[in-house]
C-alpha cells in the first residue's frame, strides 16, 4: 500500500479524506453554516484535479489501462449533454445565465467523474460510503443541535394536509433540501447494512444517528422525500419477494412502476386530496397551464427555450413565461427541447442496462430500486443528474460504481455477454 510523505497517510485515506471535505464544501451550499469558509469554485477545482491526480497515480503503479464500461457511456452522455445546451445551442438572451450552468455542471460532472475513477481504482466502494455517511451524521447532528427548538414544530399527521401542514429546516436553505439530505442518509444506512458494515462501533450510536435523521425528515414535512423512500423501499422488497432469472427483468420493471403510479394514487386518495388540488397546493399547476404551451408555441422545440437554472425560470428572469420548472422532465423538455429530452431518455435507458449487469444480486436491487426512486423523484423537483441538490453527489457515485462493473466478478467491459450471477 503506497504511501504519502512521512505523515503516513496511505493514498486510499487521502481519497476518503478528500471525498469528506468535498461534501462539507456543498453543504456549506445547503446549509446556513459555512462549514469550508473557502471560495467554492476553487474547493471543487483543487477537488477534482487532486482526485485525478490520485487516480493517475494508481494507474501508473499498476500498468493497468480503464476499459469501456456502461458507465463510461453515461458519463459521454452527460458530457454531450452539457456541451451542446450549454455551449452550443446557446439562446442569446439567456447567455449569461447559460454560462453559470455550465459552469457550475461540469464543475459537479469533474467531482463525480474523479471520484468514481478513484473509488473504482482504489476498490473504495464500501469506504467511501462509510465516508459519506459518517459527513453526513456529523451535518445532522451538527444542525439539529443548533436547531434544536425546531423539534417543537414536528407534526407528520400534517404532511399531506392542504391547510395545516407544519415545517421546519433545521437550517438548511429549504424544507425539501432537508428531507432529500436525510434520505440520502437513510438510504446510504441501508446500503451499508447490506454491505454487512456497521458504520458506529457501538449500535446505540447508529440508533442515535438515524432516529435524529428520521426525525428530521419527518419535521421537514417534505412529501417529495418521505414518499421517495417509501418507493424505494417498496421496490426493494418487491424485488426481494420476487426473485427473477435476468430473463424476466424487464417485466419485474415494469410491475415495480406499475405499483409506483398505484402508491401515488393511494397517497393522494387516503389523504382526501384530489390529485389536481396536490398539483395546485404546491403550485405544480403552472407546468401544464403556462411552462409546457409556451414551450410549444415557441420556435425552439427542438432545442429548447435555452439552459438556464430553475430559480431562473421561476422568478421570470427570461423572455418566457414559464414560472417554476418543479419537475425534472419537463425542466428538460423546455430547457432543451426534444434533442434534449431524448439524450435524458437515453441516458436512463444506459443506466438501467448497466444495472442489469451489476451481478451482486443485493446490490442491482438497492440500485435499481435507488434509480426508480429518483425517477420518481424528479417527478416533483430538478434534480435528476444535475448540480446543486447534495445527494447527486452519493446517488451518481453509487449508480456510476455499480454500472462500471464494479460489484462482478471481473471488469467485463460492455461487449460482454456472459454475465454470470453471484449472490
Amino acid at each position: 500500500m503506497s504511501t504519502i510523505s512521512r505523515f503516513h497517510i496511505t493514498q486510499e485515506k487521502l481519497c476518503m479524506i478528500l471525498f469528506a471535505f468535498i461534501l462539507l464544501s456543498r453543504a456549506s451550499i445547503t446549509t446556513e453554516f459555512n462549514y469550508v469558509p473557502l471560495n467554492t469554485t476553487a474547493v471543487q477545482t483543487f477537488y477534482s484535479l487532486s482526485m485525478l491526480g490520485l487516480y493517475v497515480s494508481k494507474k501508473i503503479s499498476t500498468k493497468k489501462i480503464g476499459t469501456m464500461h456502461w458507465s463510461t457511456a453515461l458519463s459521454a452522455l452527460l458530457i454531450i449533454y452539457i456541451i451542446l445546451f450549454g455551449a452550443i445551442f446557446v439562446n442569446p438572451p439567456l447567455a449569461q445565465y447559460t454560462n453559470g450552468i455550465l459552469l457550475r455542471q461540469m464543475l459537479f460532472l469533474m467531482i463525480v467523474f474523479s471520484t468514481v475513477s478513484v473509488t473504482v481504482a482504489y476498490r473504495l466502494f464500501d469506504k467511501m460510503l462509510l465516508t459519506a455517511f459518517y459527513t453526513f451524521s456529523f451535518i445532522l447532528f451538527f444542525q439539529f443541535a443548533t436547531h434544536i427548538t425546531d423539534l417543537g414544530l414536528l407534526n407528520p399527521l400534517t404532511v399531506f394536509s392542504d391547510s395545516s401542514r407544519v415545517r421546519a429546516d433545521y437550517g438548511f436553505s429549504h424544507y425539501n433540501a432537508l428531507g432529500a439530505f436525510c434520505a440520502c442518509h437513510i438510504i446510504i444506512w441501508m446500503i451499508l447494512k447490506a454491505r454487512h458494515l456497521i458504520p458506529f462501533k457501538h449500535n446505540i450510536l447508529n440508533v442515535i444517528v438515524l432516529l435524529i435523521s428520521v426525525l428530521m425528515l419527518l419535521g421537514s414535512a417534505s412529501r417529495n422525500a418521505i414518499s421517495s423512500l417509501i418507493v424505494y423501499a417498496i421496490c426493494y422488497g418487491f424485488m426481494s419477494l420476487k426473485e427473477t432469472p435476468n430473463r424476466r427483468y424487464f417485466k419485474l420493471l415494469l410491475e415495480c412502476l406499475l405499483l409506483l403510479f398505484l402508491f401515488v394514487f393511494f397517497v393522494a386518495g387516503a389523504s382526501n386530496i384530489p390529485l389536481t388540488d396536490l398539483l395546485n397546493q404546491s403550485n405544480r399547476e403552472t407546468l401544464f397551464e403556462v411552462a409546457l404551451p409556451t414551450f410549444f408555441s415557441s420556435t425552439r422545440t427542438m432545442i429548447g427555450l435555452g439552459l438556464a437554472s430553475n430559480e431562473i425560470y421561476g422568478m421570470n428572469l427570461t423572455p418566457y413565461p414559464t414560472y417554476w420548472l418543479d419537475n425534472s422532465y419537463v425542466y428538460v423538455l423546455v430547457t432543451t427541447g426534444f434533442i434534449g429530452i431524448i439524450l435524458y431518455i437515453l441516458m436512463i435507458l444506459v443506466l438501467f442496462i448497466g444495472l442489469r449487469h451489476v451481478q451482486l444480486r443485493a446490490m442491482r436491487k438497492h440500485t435499481i430500486s435507488l434509480t426508480i426512486m429518483c425517477l420518481y423523484s424528479a417527478l416533483f423537483e430538478t434534480t435528476l443528474f444535475w448540480a446543486g441538490v447534495m445527494q447527486n453527489y452519493v446517488y451518481l457515485l453509487i449508480l456510476l460504481v455499480a454500472i462500471s462493473g464494479y460489484f462482478n466478478n471481473q471488469y467485463s467491459n460492455i461487449f460482454s455477454k456472459s454475465i454470470k450471477e453471484t449472490i
